[in-house]
């Protein structure tokens, strides 16, 4: 039996006036164990990171804690000055935050970052010492990583490093929040190995915030889940996936992509989009490197076709040559027979109103200063649109994405992610287009977000007969929504099939090393499931 590491009793925290409900967390209690980890599971707004700033001591003036206790090792946290929570942090628990790059300082080398952690708490730290904490975190030549900055090491790396400033002084308690979103599958899959090891060797107890339930059932010993501030269901991993009581919680296990295992879709005979010989290197100081090495590719007439590989696999440089932003060092781009890179920038217009581009972050890719009817319009007004006809356009396919027309008056900061990347597709829409390149549309929604935007897709694909060419890293999502799928590997497609045949029969020793890297897949994952059964 393990001894109780720390203890969260009848917590509640309150939210500013304006907000949507009148507290972040309400009445929630749960414990855990030395050794164990706890996943706490749920969407945006469910209360998941209200409850990790709390331990932590990090909440705002504007958040307080209307009641309620949180005991690490029998420390009343909620009592300590700050001055007191300043020694807690590092020394009995430690943090891992969702972006690495946010959390580490821009203008400091890896090493000194390290070491400051020692420096805080008065303890002495020799540049061996950093050395070997970067070792423990599996990141090669730590000797030339000390002298480093944050931007020339790539995700995965950073938060490796964050991983290795968190359990410095080997803390008791470790905070997980979301740290493998942003990552790609195999990187996702060696930063979950990473925690287990630590939690093993160390006896730590590890709190792990999510929304992916494959992560779930790779890493958790027991599951909460989180609605609105409050805590619906409690139980062991095995009993929480394979037995859930809450009709949230079998939304949420719902939503979790499934590949669509049907006979594939007959494949047009006319080609909206075929690239081939395409080549673009860059020069990274005095090396060479091929971002791509003659990639052909044909999309057909309605057919979406999915690009999945690791960071720095050439996927998005793809993208962005095909629409016009990269120039590719030789090749040939036709979209229905015409050649792309052929044409001048005036001959060029008529083309971006056919193809459009869907980007990752819904956040960042709408102007804060302008309505969502101005967004949208201003497409369809560039190609000659009067502004009343643009503003019915807008209204037009707020309403296809299932938004209210009224929407155009009101601001990006007032819609959920999700709601902003249906207007980012509202604004694909409303130029007409033929062709949709869709770079990273969901990685960064909730599962059951992710869902609604995934449906979203395949019904408009369907009733207006788009074209996609779907940009990923999780397979999961590709084998969902895709009729194809290809696999980059360092700027090559290595590997190129049905979704169905892909999955089932993978031929590339690549391609069975990213479906192997899938979350959850090796304890029997819906994927594994659909492939085993299909």
């Amino acid at each position: 039996m393990t001894c109780k590491l720390l203890a969260v009793e009848q917590l509640s925290i309150g939210l500013p006036a304006y907000a949507d409900r009148a507290q972040a967390v309400s009445k929630v209690s749960f414990s855990l164990g030395e050794g164990e980890i706890l996943c706490v599971v749920g969407e945006s707004g469910s209360g998941k990171s209200m409850i990790a700033n709390s331990i932590m001591g990090l909440l705002s003036k504007e958040l307080p804690v209307l009641g309620g206790r949180i005991e690490l090792q029998g420390i009343d946290l909620l009592n300590q000055t700050p001055a007191q929570l300043r020694i807690l942090r590092g020394s009995r628990m430690g943090m891992v935050f969702q972006e690495p790059m946010a959390a580490l300082n821009p203008l400091m080398r890896i090493g000194d970052q390290i070491a400051e952690v020692f420096q805080v708490h008065g303890i002495a730290c020799s540049q061996e010492r950093v050395a070997d904490l970067l070792r423990a975190v599996n990141l090669p030549d730590p000797e030339v990583l000390v002298r480093v900055y944050p931007h020339m090491l790539s995700g995965g790396q950073r938060q490796r490093v964050v991983i290795a400033m968190a359990i410095a002084l080997e803390p008791s308690l470790l905070i997980a929040d979301e740290p493998t979103t942003a990552l790609d599958v195999t990187t996702q899959a060696q930063i979950l190995k990473l925690i287990r090891d630590i939690q093993r060797r160390r006896n730590t107890g590890v709190l792990f915030i999510t929304h992916d339930f494959g992560v779930v059932r790779e890493i958790a010993d027991r599951v909460i889940v989180m609605k609105d501030g409050e805590l619906v269901e409690h139980g062991s991993a095995d009993d929480v996936l394979e037995r859930p009581l809450h009709d949230y919680t079998k939304k949420l296990l719902a939503a979790v992509p499934r590949p669509n295992m049907d006979a594939p879709r007959p494949r047009a005979d006319r080609a909206i989009l075929q690239a081939s010989g395409l080549r673009k290197t860059y020069w990274r100081g005095s090396k060479e490197v091929a971002a791509l090495n003659d990639i052909s590719l044909d999309l057909r007439k309605g057919e979406t076709i999915g690009l999945v590989g690791e960071s720095g696999s050439g996927k998005s440089t793809l993208a962005r040559t095909i629409v016009n932003l990269v120039t590719p060092d030789s090749g040939e781009i036709r979209f229905e027979g015409t050649d792309l890179r052929s044409l001048s920038r005036k001959q060029w217009k008529p083309f971006r109103k056919r193809i459009q581009f869907l980007f990752q972050d819904p956040f960042e890719s709408l102007d804060p200063r302008r309505t969502v009817g101005d967004i949208i319009s201003d497409g369809p007004i560039a190609h000659g649109t009067s502004a009343a006809e643009a503003r019915a356009i807008a209204r037009e396919k707020l309403q296809l994405v299932g938004l209210d027309p009224s929407a155009v008056v009101r601001w990006p900061h007032e819609f959920s992610g999700g709601q902003r990347q249906r207007i980012g597709i509202a604004r694909a829409l409303a130029m007409n287009a033929e062709l949709l390149i869709a770079d990273e549309p969901v990685s960064a929604l909730d599962v059951s977000v992710q869902a609604q935007i995934l449906d979203l897709l395949e019904g408009l694909r369907d009733k207006l007969g788009l074209s996609m060419l779907f940009i990923t890293h999780d397979m999961r999502v590709a084998a969902q929504i895709c009729d194809r799928i290809a696999v980059m590997k360092l700027g090559e497609i290595v590997e190129e099939a049905p979704a169905r045949e892909l999955l089932s029969n993978p031929q590339h020793p690549y391609t069975r090393m990213l479906i192997a890297s899938v979350p959850g897949l090796a304890a029997g994952s819906v994927v594994g499931s659909a492939m085993e059964t299909s």
